[in-house]
């Protein structure tokens, strides 16, 4: 066999179980494998869409996800800009900022949820230097409908694998594009906004869309820390999927669709951003 048909064969082979999970979940949406079928139909996708606590879930989720990552990115960039030197603190500070990256997304919310609970860390130490009267009167930031505590939650434990592909790349390509900026006379500022923000941006673009398809859909995080009304889309595909009425918990096929739906149309949106740096680029 060619190489070529080698590195296929090993892209189908790693595609597949995603593949297979894709073409089940479309067919169990139509109703044709899986809980409740009942063969092909539409009838089950109209029903869950014309549901206004999906719709409501789905926007909250999307909301929190793009907050959640914009707050992410923004971290990485600052601290990829600010801690770029080869000095002993800087590159301390790097390792510093890496550190939250392997810890499981579930621990990181068990400690959002001790950290900025009403009656976590937080609120004691603002009741111990008399900011507020009571550890209960802390403004709620975990299961608020704002979904505060999931966004820092989610931002904190994303922040580092934005930073690590930043620090990779003006590691790689920052230092001598900004050298040939500033050669031509360029302020601080119009470097950063020519040369490294632009680097940094393109870089990171798949990493960023793939921490928030990770975000939209995390299960974890938000069983600790997101409200029960709107209820996030991965909440409500599970309780849909455990329901005793085996005809909703059929929903769960569609649910599921809609949340891949989401995932193939941001990496298309990125695709289509690529194809047009590509045209710009000489």
């Amino acid at each position: 066999m060619r190489p070529g048909r080698w590195g296929l064969a090993g892209a189908v082979l790693v595609a597949a179980p995603v593949l297979v999970g894709i073409g089940y979940t479309a067919l169990g949406a139509v109703g044709v494998v899986g809980v409740g079928a009942q063969g092909f139909g539409l009838a089950r996708i109209g029903r869950v869409l014309g549901e206004r606590a999906v719709w409501s879930g789905l926007g909250w989720t999307l909301a929190v996800a793009t907050a959640a990552t914009a707050l992410a990115t923004a971290a990485a960039v600052l601290v990829a800009v600010t801690f770029r030197s080869t000095r002993p603190g800087d590159r301390a500070a790097r390792a510093l900022a890496l550190v939250p990256l392997p810890v499981p997304q579930i621990v990181a919310a068990a400690a959002a949820v001790l950290l900025l609970g009403q009656s976590g860390y937080l609120a004691r130490l603002a009741h111990a230097l008399g900011l507020i009267g009571a550890p209960e009167q802390m403004p709620p930031l975990v299961y608020d409908r704002s979904g505060v505590g999931l966004i820092l939650a989610l931002a904190w434990k994303e922040a580092p694998f934005l930073s690590l592909i930043a620090f990779s790349l003006l590691a790689v390509r920052g230092a001598a594009l900004e050298e040939v900026a500033r050669s031509l006379g360029a302020p601080a500022a119009e470097r950063f906004r020519r040369v490294t923000w632009p680097l940094l941006w393109r870089g990171m673009l798949p990493a960023i869309i793939a921490v928030f398809i990770v975000q939209a859909g995390a299960y974890e995080a938000a069983a600790l820390l997101a409200p029960s009304d709107p209820l996030a889309l991965p909440l409500l595909t599970l309780e849909r999927y455990t329901d005793l009425d085996l005809a909703r918990r059929a929903d769960a096929f569609v649910l599921g669709f809609v949340g891949m739906l989401l995932a193939a149309l941001a990496v298309a949106a990125h695709e289509w951003a690529r194809h047009r740096w590509e045209l710009l680029e000489p």
